[in-house]
């Protein structure tokens, strides 16, 4: 090992060096990738690349040192590239820019706690990609699972990561649709909108669901592509012209979306009032038959 390289190294070993001591710029051959990172691919880089060749990084790379990763996990030393000395943390994607857009050095904030214990490392992972629009939702999904894993229950997950417990589960549901709609989603023939909290169906009865939101969301575009100035004033008497869609009368929630979707305010508000007075009804009518049960 040279004495740049040994001198280099020893500036970046442990977090508890001086800010000043860390390295600021490292050569790219001695930056791995982390084998915990979330993303299962880095696509669409070309982008990244040209703007990376033009004007260089603006952002630094985050790292943590190889010694440091290895000290907690020594079994996993075989997944990491030989060369490397540090692992990325936060920069996967301006990583990989930076090697195709030619460049041999890059900027890194090196932070060695972030590798401390497995949970900060899938925190600091997770936190680093789940807002970034390029990470697709089953990425986000797996990456939320193995964090709910180690929290030991969503409700603690939500705290730790200041995020919604409905949220969570909302995410996390994409794992468990079918197969088909699951390649749908990666390949973009679904939205995820249309696809959460369908767990408890059949593969199916998840289909059929997920179809009636799309038709749900494309009769509302329809809607304001056909007649824009009802946007605006919502109870205009223009005439419309709607397309034949066959209810999903056997899901009433699909009913109830499709409905809503092609109704005028006033319309949707006489129908909902008439589901309350319903719902009232037979609420009167298990109360006057609870008693008799008794």
């Amino acid at each position: 090992m040279s004495s740049e390289m040994s001198t280099e190294l020893d500036k970046g070993q442990t977090h508890s060096d001086a800010a000043n001591r860390q390295p600021s710029e490292l050569p790219l051959s001695w930056i791995g990738q982390n084998p915990d990172n979330p993303r299962e691919a880095l696509r669409d880089l070309e982008p990244l690349t040209t703007s990376i060749r033009e004007i260089g990084l603006v952002n630094a790379i985050t790292v943590a040192s190889v010694r440091a990763y290895v000290r907690e996990r020594p079994a996993r030393a075989v997944e990491l590239a030989p060369d490397a000395r540090y692992i990325v943390v936060d920069g996967h994607r301006r990583l990989e820019a930076a090697r195709l857009a030619g460049l041999t050095r890059v900027r890194v904030s090196v932070d060695d706690a972030l590798v401390s214990t497995d949970r900060s490392l899938l925190e600091a992972a997770f936190v680093a990609n789940v807002h970034r629009d390029d990470m697709n939702p089953l990425e986000q999904a797996y990456a939320l699972k193995k964090l709910v894993e180690f929290y030991g229950s969503q409700n603690k997950a939500a705290k730790r990561l200041g995020i919604a417990q409905s949220t969570i589960s909302s995410k996390l549901s994409v794992l468990e649709l079918g197969p088909e709609l699951q390649a749908d989603l990666l390949a973009g023939r679904r939205k995820v909108v249309h696809v959460r909290n369908l767990s408890r169906l059949t593969p199916q009865q998840q289909k059929q669901r997920a179809d009636a939101r799309a038709a749900a969301t494309e009769s509302r575009s329809a809607e304001t592509r056909h007649h824009p100035s009802a946007v605006s004033n919502p109870l205009s008497a223009i005439p419309r012209q709607r397309a034949t869609l066959t209810m999903p009368w056997a899901d009433g929630v699909a009913c109830a979306e499709i409905a809503i979707s092609r109704m005028r305010p006033a319309e949707r508000a006489r129908m909902l009032r008439r589901l309350w007075q319903e719902a009232e009804k037979e609420a009167r009518a298990a109360r006057l038959v609870a008693p008799r049960r008794g």
